[in-house]
């Protein structure tokens, strides 16, 4: 059980890091993001902080997979498995997050709607919505359908 649990969140860790670097790396060029990073009070992406982002993932991806783990009778036996792993993220992670990031009920609440930078709200949202779905889509059929 040890080992099928450390190969499934390894296995999944490996798959957030691959979407995130991917759909950041297009869309950081479709949106745009380096020209308006500053305004919206974010690091420059040279910093070196930034740069280490992808290493940075591998906890968030080894969270994924222990949330995942222990939810996984809930969408393993599912033909849409997918879909309900990707309902689990963007509600609990974006909409239902008690954070007032862009997206989230918190930041609908105390946030006045802004128009610029239209690329880093409109295109993260984007990138993030995308990133998730690919994911979601990978693991469920690369995965989860094999660890039934």
């Amino acid at each position: 059980m040890l080992k099928e649990r450390s190969k499934f969140i390894f296995k999944i860790t490996i798959i957030h890091i691959i979407t995130y670097v991917v759909c950041g790396i297009i869309f950081m060029t479709l949106f745009d993001y380096q020209s308006t990073l500053a305004q919206a009070g974010m690091r420059d992406t040279n910093s070196l902080i930034v740069g280490l982002a992808p290493v940075f993932q591998i906890v968030r991806g080894a969270l994924f997979g222990i949330v995942l783990w222990v939810f996984r009778n809930s969408f393993i036996n599912s033909k849409y498995g997918w879909l309900i792993i990707w309902m689990m993220i963007v509600i609990v992670g974006l909409v239902n997050t008690p954070s007032t990031a862009p997206g989230s009920i918190e930041y609908f609440i105390y946030y006045k709607p802004v128009i610029e930078p239209w690329n880093l709200e409109i295109g993260g949202m984007i990138e993030i919505l995308t990133q998730t779905f690919l994911f979601s889509v990978i693991s469920f059929k690369s995965v989860c359908l094999r660890t039934k």
